[in-house]
């Protein structure tokens, strides 16, 4: 495998290819069913009948077969999309970095810098144990690219010949005359691999592994979210039940005097009822204002409930904007209250879109923010969060490509939260975030915006007066990113939050771009309904 050959890689036809095969399985399967039934409406014994049967059974074996060889074509091929999309994102890191150092990577990967630029380097106030390590940071970078781009041509090459042999299993099994049920996709399958997967399957299909997996479904990124909200609201009550029998259970247990410990997990077991109970007042609030709420993700698996909640369905939507929120927030007691701003930013998004567009708006809560301000002066819980958030939006674009097509998604980032994001930015493919804004942020999470995975002129920072945001640009440089308020390539928002408060209140306005009516909520907003200031 050599680098010049996999920066050559495109997954566009891969991912073309995919959908053109699920669109002519969709066709044959509707012919095969069809087949199906008739021969079920033959009846009889006599020598007529069976010829017609037997040449009936002859046409559906042959759809069969056509019908599963493109169903696994189609997932193959996605699982090359997706995998070409991650090593071209690794190859575009490894470049910008040596572009940045001047380095010089040859047709083999081998990353090496001449005396010249070292000198140079040194005379701008490098040391030359900055200037090895940034090498080995960049040849790192080139190993894992090529590494990937072998693993996956391993992969692929397998699943080949596999299909060849007609021993690949697509988890489909489709079948006009005999009836069997799909299997979950492996552990591990990628978010275009289990669209591909969805796509194939019949709605009687699809409703079926939703009522029997509603745990599995309502998280699977590549699922659509009209899905994944069924499967999500067949969860809620059985987890608001498990949740109430567990705490239940705990408090039996304790002392009149509760320990230390005894106390934080009957707090962490309370926040885990108070969350699921939040979720669902959430949901019922679509009773009252008439907007749809789709329960995205629901994931009790950690120690804390994680979640995400959309305005309107994303499925169908034209702009999406996913709101990731900052520290101190999760669902417990911050879920309601994102929900009201998301029906702010809705609104004014809305306003921005095209005639006849619709607007999606997603409350995030599917990682876990520092809880107070020792966890949030590190990037520990902002790496972690970032593999969740990318997840949730290549999860979000892979659906859609294989759905209703492609979605403008902006991704709308507040305080810690855009530090988690602009992380997330650097681990995504090309093309899964059409826009970025950070607003109160403690840094970009990045040190240029070449390394992230965003359109160039399409990284917004909104911020208001340092003395009313102190936050601002507050994490170190080396850990946090550059404060995007003052880096290159930023195009810049209005940061006015409004005087609404009856007197001046140093840095007390750092929450304040999700109030209605202010200049830097509009603008956010308008960027999301994709019509940004100029």
């Amino acid at each position: 495998m050599k680098w010049t050959d996999i920066q050559q890689w495109e997954s566009a036809p891969l991912q073309a290819y995919a959908v053109e095969c699920e669109n002519k399985q969709r066709k044959l399967q509707a012919a095969g069913d069809a087949l199906g039934q008739r021969l079920d409406s033959l009846l009889g014994s006599g020598q007529t009948v069976k010829a017609a049967k037997a040449a009936l059974r002859k046409q559906i074996f042959v759809i069969e077969k056509e019908v599963n060889f493109l169903i696994s074509s189609a997932e193959i091929a996605s699982e090359g999309a997706q995998g070409i999309n991650e090593i071209r994102a690794n190859v575009d890191d490894a470049k910008q970095l040596a572009h940045s150092w001047n380095m010089t990577i040859d047709s083999s990967g081998n990353v090496s810098i001449d005396a010249a630029q070292v000198k140079r380097l040194k005379m701008v106030g490098k040391n030359i144990l900055e200037i090895r390590h940034m090498v080995d940071i960049a040849q790192k970078r080139v190993n894992t690219a090529l590494k990937r781009a072998q693993e996956l041509v391993d992969s692929l090459s397998q699943k080949l010949a596999a299909l060849e042999a007609g021993t690949f299993d697509n988890h489909v099994h489709y079948s006009a005359t005999v009836k069997s049920r799909p299997t979950l996709p492996p552990d591990g399958a990628s978010a275009q691999e289990v669209a591909s997967w969805w796509s194939s399957l019949s709605d009687d299909d699809k409703q079926w592994m939703i009522n029997q997996h509603p745990d599995v479904i309502g998280n699977l990124e590549g699922v659509d979210y009209t899905s994944r909200n069924q499967a999500n609201r067949i969860m809620l009550p059985r987890l608001q039940q498990q949740a109430k029998e567990e705490l239940d259970a705990y408090v039996a247990t304790l002392p009149s005097h509760m320990s230390g410990q005894q106390l934080e997990e009957f707090l962490r077991l309370s926040a885990r009822v108070k969350a699921l109970d939040e979720i669902d007042k959430t949901l019922k609030k679509a009773d009252s204002d008439g907007v749809d709420r789709f329960l995205m993700q629901l994931d009790p698996s950690g120690p804390n409930i994680l979640a995400a909640v959309s305005q309107n369905n994303p499925d169908d939507a034209d702009h999406i904007g996913v709101i990731v929120p900052g520290m101190t927030t999760n669902v417990a007691d911050s879920v309601l209250g994102y929900d009201d701003h998301a029906k702010v930013m809705r609104e004014a998004a809305q306003k921005s879109a095209g005639p006849g567009e619709k607007v999606a708006m997603v409350s995030f809560f599917g990682y876990d923010a520092p809880p107070g301000i020792l966890e949030a002066s590190n990037t520990d819980m902002a790496q972690a969060g970032a593999k969740k958030l990318s997840s949730f939006l290549t999860g979000i674009d892979a659906a859609r490509e294989h759905g209703a097509g492609d979605a403008h998604i902006t991704v709308a980032a507040h305080s810690y939260g855009s530090t988690t994001a602009g992380i997330a930015a650097t681990l995504v493919a090309d093309g899964v975030i059409d826009d970025l804004v950070q607003f109160g942020s403690p840094g970009s999470g990045v040190q240029d915006v070449s390394e992230l995975h965003i359109p160039e002129g399409h990284m917004y920072v909104s911020a208001a007066s340092y003395k009313d945001d102190m936050v601002q640009g507050l994490g170190p440089d080396s850990s946090f990113g550059k404060n995007p308020d003052k880096m290159e390539g930023y195009k810049h928002l209005s940061g006015n939050v409004g005087w609404f408060l009856p007197f001046p209140t140093i840095g007390f306005k750092h929450s304040s771009y999700f109030k209605e009516g202010t200049h830097a909520n509009r603008d956010i907003a308008r960027v999301i309904g994709g019509n940004p200031p100029s």
